[in-house]
């Protein structure tokens, strides 16, 4: 039995991007949950998890990827998408 259990929720992109940042900020801190025995996720979480598990990229690697990442943004002036509700994020 896994003496530390990781438990991921859900959240679209910005909850991938959520618990992405939080792992590492607590790994920066000396908490390095990457380790733990059992990774259990949903949705967004499953992702995130799965990425860990796979052992393919660390947490470093995981987060400047998701600093990376930049969505297009409309033109000034130009009305956001109506699946937009946070205005600066799209």
């Amino acid at each position: 039995m896994a003496d530390i259990a990781l438990v991921l929720g859900a959240g679209g992109v910005t909850g991938s991007a959520w618990e992405t940042g939080i792992l590492y900020g607590l790994a920066e801190a000396g908490v390095d949950l990457s380790t733990a025995g059992l990774i259990i996720g949903s949705s967004a979480g499953a992702v995130v998890g799965a990425q860990l598990a796979s052992g393919l990229l660390g947490l470093p690697e995981l987060y400047a990827r998701q600093l990376a990442i930049r969505r297009a943004r409309p033109a000034a002036g130009s009305a956001r998408p109506r699946s937009c509700a946070t205005p600066g994020l799209c």
